[in-house]
């Protein structure tokens, strides 16, 4: 994958440590592809690189596929890999791992890749071979409604993904761009750091970033476009003293929630949805020119060469006609699923037409509206229940501020209803009374078995609520 780099000088790419530009790049690029040659490591194995949101990665990312290397990215691992001991999260089908060992301290350090980057040989590969004339990026699923997959994308289809981000959010090299979203993920690799890249913008990589992190960073690198989850959104809203205008926010991963968007805007300006997955990559998105209606109701349109339809289901209740399941085909999505040692695993499409899983409607100018997941249901009572009809009515009781509902234990009428909810702050509302109020709002057959307060839902790396580990919760 070459991204063309010449004349982009005036902007820099940094992670608040350590900051280099973009005319410096071909150095670093050239300096760790001679490492890797060094240790013969070829373009004919498959490698695992440790991502994370840090300067050191992002140059070794960037030589990896400017190299045209078929690589894996993973998320940082908390206990060091020793020669003898390969880390039990790599497949077989990598041959090597590479991890950013040593901190860098001086740019001048990136030069020598040997003193700051380690190469883990697994002696227990496969025998998988990429096709060195079609190299892969390799992505783990985010697991967040199950067991995670490895998808593989061909570098090809990747970069034209890419480019259709940067057209849809009108990316230019004018551009600063905060990234406090994981690298390893389709979210915060193919639509925001690739795109920026793509477009020459100045990008700040955040790793690990709080609201108080985030705000610190902000200061410094003045973004005028920010890839945040809603949730990062609703926290910056709620704890951001003071009104702060960027020309883009973009969001994605969990559905947004009513009213956030008109609120956000009031104070940070345009918000726009993208919709994707990591399969998929960016599937729709809304444009800065949508109109505030649009943009707070749906994901936008498709992007360039996708093509989107309803299937429809007997469980869906009669009263919403206009909804089904999402199928979308993509002309450059994944190329497949393999398995830990590199076979390959057949799909479940329908002549090329891929299931999001989602719900959701497409209106008449062709922007999608998402409801949410297909398999966030429960039938009870011989009728299906949807888990976020059930929040959309529970957020609007006073006092709260955020409700997650998933399934929990089978029971007499089959499995249970169990919401978790966050209340704002002030409010001194008991689980009690909450779930007496659900009687009054929503029909006999939705109303939560069970309903709990928490003071945070827990979190998956990329930012996605981890509705498996509520889920066990609710379970225990």
């Amino acid at each position: 994958m070459k991204f063309v780099l010449q004349g982009l000088s005036n902007q820099i790419l940094t992670d608040g440590q350590l900051t280099c530009s973009y005319k410096d790049l071909e150095v670093f690029f050239d300096s760790i592809q001679g490492f890797l040659a060094s240790q013969q490591i070829t373009t004919k194995v498959a490698i695992a690189l440790e991502c994370e949101n840090s300067l050191p990665v992002a140059l070794v990312l960037l030589s990896l596929l400017e190299g045209d290397y078929s690589v894996l990215l993973l998320p940082r691992s908390k206990e060091p890999t020793t020669a003898d001991s390969f880390q039990s999260d790599i497949p077989a089908f990598c041959h090597y791992k590479l991890v950013v060992e040593n901190a860098v301290t001086e740019i001048a350090e990136l030069e020598r890749p040997e003193s700051w980057l380690k190469i883990t040989k697994n002696h227990g590969a496969s025998a998988y071979k990429p096709d060195s004339d079609r190299p892969s990026l390799y992505m783990r699923t985010s697991g967040s409604t199950g067991k995670p997959k490895i998808t593989v994308h061909s570098h090809q289809n990747l970069l034209a993904n890419i480019l259709n981000c940067v057209q849809r959010l009108k990316l230019t090299q004018e551009d600063r761009i905060a990234i406090p979203v994981p690298l390893y993920h389709m979210y915060g690799l193919g639509a925001a750091f690739l795109p920026g890249i793509a477009a020459g913008a100045g990008i700040d990589l955040q790793k690990s970033a709080n609201l108080l992190r985030y705000l610190q960073r902000e200061r410094a690198f003045e973004p005028s476009v920010a890839f945040m989850t809603p949730i990062f959104c609703e926290t910056l809203n709620k704890g951001r003293r003071s009104a702060r205008p960027y020309r883009l926010t973009v969001t994605a991963g969990d559905r947004l929630r009513p009213n956030t968007l008109t609120a956000y805007e009031s104070r940070f300006g345009c918000l726009v949805q993208l919709y994707g997955s990591t399969e998929m990559g960016a599937i729709a998105a809304g444009s800065p020119d949508d109109p505030q209606e649009i943009r707070a109701a749906t994901v936008g349109k498709p992007m360039n060469n996708v093509q989107m339809r309803l299937q429809s289901d007997e469980t869906i209740p009669e009263e919403m006609k206009d909804v089904g399941k999402l199928w979308c085909q993509h002309q450059y999505g994944f190329e497949g699923y393999i398995d830990e040692s590199g076979n390959d695993i057949p799909l479940n499409d329908d002549q090329g037409w891929f299931s999001t899983k989602d719900l959701g409607k497409i209106i008449s100018d062709g922007e999608i509206e998402v409801l949410g997941r297909f398999d966030f249901s429960i039938n009870r009572d011989g009728l299906l229940v949807f888990f976020s009809d059930v929040e959309k009515v529970v957020n609007t009781i006073a006092g709260v501020e955020s409700a997650i509902v998933v399934s929990g234990a089978e029971g007499a009428r089959g499995k249970e209803l169990v919401a978790y909810c966050i209340l704002e702050s002030g409010s001194e509302n008991t689980d009690t009374e909450l779930r007496a109020a659900c009687f009054d709002l929503l029909p006999k057959r939705a109303v939560p078995d069970r309903l709990s307060i928490v003071k945070s839902f827990p979190l998956l790396p990329n930012g996605k609520i981890d509705r498996q580990e509520l889920i066990r919760i609710a379970k225990s």
